[in-house]
């Protein structure tokens, strides 16, 4: 099966979410991707407990964003150790990494130097601000930037405190935005035969997810506040929220209250079916849905919607996905066998590709799992591997 971007091989050093599930999509894709850890311990997120738990000594996380890698252990600090990479890097396309700017230019691992080892290097960072200003020096973490971004203020109810998101969802879209990148100045790299260094931070992904948000408000005199009753926007008007049925929960999404009350038997909902009026008074009209719902199952409400084709879901927990038929038919739940700890189920590609379709050809590895195998393909002799393990090189 041909794979996209088969051929192409990076050095990971990223952890945590936002490098790791970025190179991970690269190496769905067909990439080789190598992972540089610590010696010995790996990389960080594999022992960053799930609700307190590891599985088998390894953490979930881990385990969900590391797949199709090669794991190679290197001691950055030793001389021996830059040397190894800098003769990986000669034949590497891609260099990812997310430390703290400044970090690898102090192991002389910078894009300047490891440019002068392969001139046309595609060489991304992330950061949680960007290499540079005012806050470079500061911990970039996804709750740290929704609550700087301005995500968290939007989210919760008027006079309760600003609410994050669940999951990492900064982490996720600058991930996103790193895999983005890396094709992208591959293809021109393709075209020109230049490499060059790429920027991704969690702060810059943050503002632009709130592009239309933003754009109203450097635009409009309008100011947003927050919804007492529980409105799922403060940009949006009623009914737009969660509701509780007789059995869970249902989301109304934006629709004619004019229909919603013709089907809730709730005449009223009529005359505040304007866009101002439908804002300015969402704090009567959504407890006005909420008495009527609540006197009915889920199913009932979303069959009845359904006949007027009003955006409605049923609200899911994950016990509930894995048994919905969509997640079925889009096949994605996989499952992998782990060295270890036997057979894992990991969440597929989730797109879909006529030509060259994502595969899963490796689990998440063991902490320096192909170290040797990588320095034997780089010309290191088993003599100097051995030396190298006995003496804390890899």
């Amino acid at each position: 099966m041909k794979s996209a971007l088969e051929g192409v091989r990076v050095l990971d050093f990223t952890q945590m979410m936002l490098g790791p599930w970025g190179t991970q999509f690269l190496g769905d894709m067909g990439a080789d991707i190598i992972k540089i850890e610590r010696p010995g311990v790996g990389e960080w997120e594999r022992t960053l407990p799930a609700m307190g738990e590891l599985l088998g000594g390894v953490s979930p996380y881990f385990l969900a964003m590391n797949r199709n890698k090669r794991s190679v252990t290197v001691n950055l600090k030793d001389p021996r150790g830059k040397e190894i990479i800098y003769a990986l890097v000669k034949d590497a396309d891609v260099v990812t990494e997310n430390y703290r700017p400044g970090v690898m230019d102090k192991l002389g691992l910078g894009y300047e130097d490891l440019k002068r080892v392969n001139p046309s290097i595609v060489y991304v960072a992330g950061s949680g601000y960007g290499p540079t200003g005012p806050y470079v020096t500061r911990p970039g973490q996804d709750l740290l930037i929704q609550s700087m971004s301005g995500l968290a203020a939007q989210n919760g109810r008027a006079n309760e405190p600003p609410t994050p998101t669940a999951t990492s969802f900064v982490d996720a879209t600058t991930a996103l935005m790193l895999a983005f990148s890396t094709v992208t100045a591959l293809f021109h790299r393709a075209r020109t035969g230049e490499g060059q260094r790429i920027d991704v931070s969690l702060f810059n992904t943050a503002i632009a997810l709130q592009c239309q948000e933003l754009a109203s408000f450097m635009n409009t005199s309008a100011r947003w506040e927050r919804s007492a009753s529980g409105i799922g926007s403060p940009w949006l008007a009623a009914p737009f929220g969660i509701y509780a049925t007789s059995d869970g929960y249902i989301a109304i999404s934006m629709n004619s209250l004019s229909v919603l009350g013709e089907l809730l038997d709730l005449p009223e909902l009529a005359a505040y079916d304007t866009p101002r009026a439908a804002y300015d008074q969402r704090d009567t009209i959504k407890p006005l849905i909420e008495t009527r719902v609540c006197t009915e199952s889920s199913e009932h409400w979303l069959a009845l919607f359904a006949t007027r084709d009003l955006w409605c879901a049923k609200v899911q927990d994950f016990e509930d996905l894995m048994h919905d038929p969509q997640v079925a038919h889009n096949d994605l739940i996989q499952t992998v066998e782990h060295p270890e700890l036997g057979p894992i189920k990991v969440i597929g590609m989730p797109v879909r590709f006529s030509e060259t379709p994502g595969t899963i050809r490796l689990s998440p590895p063991l902490v320096g799992e192909h170290t040797d195998e990588v320095l034997r393909a780089a010309g290191y002799t088993p003599e100097q591997i051995e030396t190298f393990h006995a003496e804390g090189v890899i």
